[in-house]
């Protein structure tokens, strides 16, 4: 080797030795500084993902305290152990907790827990599964000797989450327990979980006191690290008090500890995410050295051997090591975990369908409203637009004595075996869903061959069904048949009928097949069941709109429904409207009307004295109705003026005010018209020209600087329009003041 390459062939070396060097230090450093950075914004946002948990608890907690304060909880809580609460009673209560799980999100299921009959009052009383399943929670609560807890079950590889509070909390009194069903979504939504996500840098979680996860994520190791992070607490001086960060196993972890909830709330990120491009940058520095020194041990072979001859060689070598790289293939254990996420949605989607099946069926038939036509199609549901159909309904007779003999398991089953019978029977050409109270409604698609009349086709099933009930069954049923009808618009109004049906077992008796047809061509009736229900829709609709003439005007026509002498015919009806009011209007106000006892609407005797008990009903749901409205469009019209005047110096308008308020424009314009009888416009001219006459009367401000700071154009503007608004103009205003 000559001189000049043992020199060459040194300083590569040299130079090679000391990038190592440089780059392992400043690799070293420039680590560090990064997971200094990664534990201060994990910090950070575990916190602030901590302040929203503690915050949505807080809310529960408040909604609890306030219901304690309603009379029906009060009435409810202080009932003789061993009496059950009325119809009324828990019709108000199930309002009550539809409108608490309205007011928070994330919450599935509302249920009011009685541990000393161990009954439930539910704000979804029509999902009984899930209703009967949190018996485990409450007997689990029970043993806890806790105010509240969070806990968690896991049944068939799926996450249950619920927040129990025993009430009441100020008073004394018999406990009972306020359960809130949580969605999972609640976890996924604040700890950042979502597909949009998955690249970003770090996985959040949430660890219980027992170190078992919480609302897990897509991490594949949470467990093992929910584990490692509780084994360390307990092996070293770990203190979960404080805010704490753990590197193992090549993983950063950050834990913050919530005293209020005593979970641990945590982020990890392995090494290879928060030091990927700077680890891609040091083995680039490797790579390059690399191929220096074995350039420099190339150099010193080749140059032992024939300069020349060895030159193709140095160059096919050179070529080959430097040759592009086949881009990297994806790893099989992505498209494994792809496989899987898949394999669970579509398992999930497939217990979900008939959930939603059942429940799309059910608003359909309550209130005709189709969402979507295709559905149909989606949900397997045997329903055209141009096809004839009938609806029935199906009620166990003597339902509500049953309960005295029967578990409320075993009347579920007696449901869900009629259930399974109707749908073994009708096959493809109908369906049915359960109700509340024992009842069942569905529908049969009539063949249009003309083989057979509609109603012997509808016979012949129906038949069917009610004697193999009556045969295998210690019970008995009764089934009311709608009219056929064409048009799935119309789906509600034939339910509707078949339930109207079901009402006549009084007169025509139980264990029957009853048709809305014979019972509105009976002699000497003259009931409309379509009529009825305008009226109805009227009558609402009047009292909404806080008419009370045409409420009573809509009141006035039940007297064309039945004679004087006939009006208990029209006595279930009645009961309907009187319902139907309290269901669909009390919500809407802040403070519901109380509703009737059975007892008070059985004592009306006559038509005249339902009439005037209505019209009663009527004035005092418009009157209430009327004082929240005045009261809100007060309050509104006050907002209004008080951001205007706290803005006077600005070129404000009606948008401006209304946008950071939350209040519609609309809403706006109607209440400064109602309360203050004025426009936006006048009330902002009348307010600048008080605010002009205070600058006046207790300061030195020239008219020019006020007439700028109220935006007017220029001084005239101002002085002409304060001339018109009180008869003189600024100076003179002034000087009078001063005197």
């Amino acid at each position: 080797m000559s001189k000049k390459m043992q020199i060459a062939v040194a300083n590569i070396l040299v130079s090679s030795l000391s990038i190592v060097l440089i780059g392992l230090l400043v690799f070293s450093q420039a680590s560090d500084i990064i997971r200094e950075q990664i534990e201060s914004a994990h910090l950070s946002t575990l916190k602030g993902t901590r302040d929203h948990f503690e915050n949505y608890f807080t809310k529960l907690n408040q909604s609890a305290v306030q219901m304690e304060k309603i009379p029906d909880f009060e009435r409810w809580s202080n009932q003789p152990e061993g009496h059950s609460a009325n119809h009324f009673d828990v019709l108000s209560l199930v309002q009550l907790l539809v409108r608490v799980q309205a007011s928070h999100d994330y919450v599935d299921n509302v249920v009011l827990y009685d541990p000393r009959d161990k009954s439930q009052i539910s704000s979804q009383p029509t999902l009984g599964d899930y209703n009967m399943g949190y018996v485990p929670f409450f007997d689990e609560f029970a043993g806890m000797n806790a105010d509240y807890a969070f806990l968690t079950k896991t049944t068939d590889g799926a996450s249950t989450y619920v927040y129990i509070r025993k009430l009441p909390i100020f008073i004394s009194g018999p406990s009972s327990y306020l359960l809130f069903h949580i969605n999972s979504k609640l976890f996924y939504d604040y700890l950042g979980i979502s597909d949009d996500n998955k690249s970003q840098l770090g996985t959040a979680f949430i660890m219980d006191k027992q170190g078992s996860p919480i609302g897990k994520g897509t991490f594949a190791g949470l467990e093992d690290m929910t584990r490692m992070i509780a084994k360390e607490q307990e092996t070293s001086p770990l203190s979960m008090e404080t805010p704490q960060t753990l590197n193992k196993n090549g993983m950063l972890i950050t834990c913050v500890p919530s005293p209020m909830t005593g979970w641990i709330f945590g982020l990890a990120v392995t090494d290879k995410q928060y030091l990927s491009k700077i680890i891609t940058l040091r083995n680039m520095t490797l790579l390059i050295v690399a191929a220096a020194v074995a350039l420099a041990v190339l150099a010193a072979v080749a140059s032992n051997h024939m300069f020349f001859r060895g030159w193709n060689k140095i160059i096919r070598l050179i070529d080959e090591s430097s040759g592009g790289k086949s881009p990297a293939q994806p790893r099989a254990d992505e498209f494994e975990k792809i496989y899987s996420h898949m394999f669970q949605l579509k398992n999930r989607l497939r217990e979900m369908i008939p959930e939603a099946k059942e429940a799309y069926v059910r608003k359909v038939l309550e209130t005709g409203v189709v969402t979507k036509k295709n559905w149909t199609e989606q949900l397997g549901l045997p329903l055209r637009e141009d096809a004839s159909f009938c609806c029935f309904a199906v009620e166990i007779d003597y339902y509500n004595q049953l309960k005295e003999t029967y578990s409320e398991w075993d009347l579920f089953y007696f449901g869900y075996g009629i259930a399974c019978v109707i749908r073994e029977v009708l096959a493809d050409s109908g369906f049915a869903v359960k109700l509340n109270d024992g009842k069942l409604a569905g529908v049969i698609c009539l063949e249009e061959r003309g083989e057979s009349s509609w109603r012997e086709q509808t016979d012949q099933k129906l038949r069917t069904i009610h004697h193999f009930i009556a045969e295998n069954f210690p019970i008995t049923v009764s089934i009311g048949v709608s009219r056929p009808r064409q048009g799935m618009h119309q789906l509600h109004l034939a339910s509707a009928e078949a339930l109207e049906a079901l009402k006549q077992t009084f007169a025509s008796g139980t264990n029957t097949v009853l048709y809305y047809e014979e019972l509105s061509d009976m002699k000497g009736s003259a009931f409309s069941f379509d009529e009825s229900r305008r009226i109805e829709h009227d009558w609402i609709q009047s009292i909404r709109s806080r008419n009370k003439e045409e409420a009573l005007l809509a009141l006035n026509r039940l007297r064309a429904l039945a004679l004087e002498q006939d009006y208990r015919k029209l006595q279930h009806l009645l009961i309907d409207f009187t319902l139907s009011l309290h269901r669909n209007v009390g919500p809407e106000m802040s403070r519901p009307l109380e509703a009737p006892t059975l007892s008070k609407l059985l004592d009306l005797s006559t038509l005249e004295e339902w009439l005037s008990w209505l019209r009663n009903q009527t004035e005092r749901f418009i009157d209430r109705l009327s004082e929240e409205y005045r009261g809100q469009m007060e309050q509104a019209a006050a907002k209004i003026k008080n951001h205007l005047v706290a803005r006077l110096q600005e070129d404000i308008r009606l948008e401006d005010c209304c946008k950071p308020l939350g209040i519609p424009v609309s809403v706006a314009k109607q209440a400064l018209k109602e309360v203050y009888e004025t426009t936006f416009a006048e009330l902002l001219l009348k307010e600048r020209i008080e605010k002009s006459k205070e600058w006046l009367r207790e300061t030195d401000i020239g008219v020019e600087e006020i007439a700028q700071r109220l935006y007017y154009s220029n001084a005239q503007s101002f002085t002409r329009t304060f001339k018109k608004m009180t008869g003189m103009p600024p100076g003179q205003y002034r000087k009078l003041a001063e005197h």
